[in-house]
């Protein structure tokens, strides 16, 4: 889900695409091949991964819970206030990059990171431990399109309506993105895959 919606993100802010391209190409040709290493110095692309899922996060909240229901805490309300989140109705797909930026905050605010205002993934000892996992999976799926293919929507449509289910939010399993192969790939960025 979180790479769909990051995909549908994309085409509808595609200022983004070039220079995330670029960084995953630069950090690719640094270490001569994709290593684990790699992901981490897609700091971007992990910044727009997180912009996205602020913005659309995996569940809503704001329900009368009766006895016995199960429940979750409220991600997207807390990453929507903006004594939380500055400017938060604006996508900012390199937020977090830019907040990284600053003395001290170099390993915070990444996809993967949890906080008290940041409970996508839980919190504490009940953080997800499969997180980690999850970012660089998807990371790997966005740097692959990112460097094989050209994306957009279809002429005349926007980013496709989200779809709800109970307290889940699910992309639109039949938005369409048109993609088609890149004329120039970077031969090199797949020397050791």
């Amino acid at each position: 889900m979180a790479a769909t919606h990051v995909m549908f993100d994309l085409c509808a802010q595609p200022e983004y695409i070039e220079p995330l391209r670029e960084e995953v190409e630069a950090a690719i040709k640094e270490d001569g091949g994709w290593k684990k290493a790699t992901l981490n110095k897609m700091q971007k692309l992990d910044s727009f991964l997180k912009e996205s899922q602020r913005v659309t996060p995996p569940s809503l909240h704001g329900f009368h819970l009766p006895r016995g229901t199960r429940f979750s805490m409220s991600c997207a309300e807390i990453l929507h206030d903006p004594s939380v989140t500055p400017n938060p109705q604006v996508f900012d797909g390199f937020r977090y990059y830019k907040e990284r930026q600053r003395p001290g905050e170099s390993t915070r605010h990444q996809f993967a990171t949890t906080d008290v205002n940041n409970l996508h993934f839980g919190h504490g000892k009940y953080s997800c431990p499969g997180r980690f996992f999850a970012a660089n999976e998807i990371k790997m799926i966005l740097a692959h399109m990112l460097l094989m293919y050209e994306f957009k929507f279809p002429s005349g449509q926007g980013r496709p309506k989200n779809m709800t289910a109970h307290e889940y939010i699910f992309p639109d399993p039949e938005g369409l993105i048109m993609c088609k192969e890149r004329e120039s790939i970077p031969k090199s960025m797949f020397a050791t895959l």
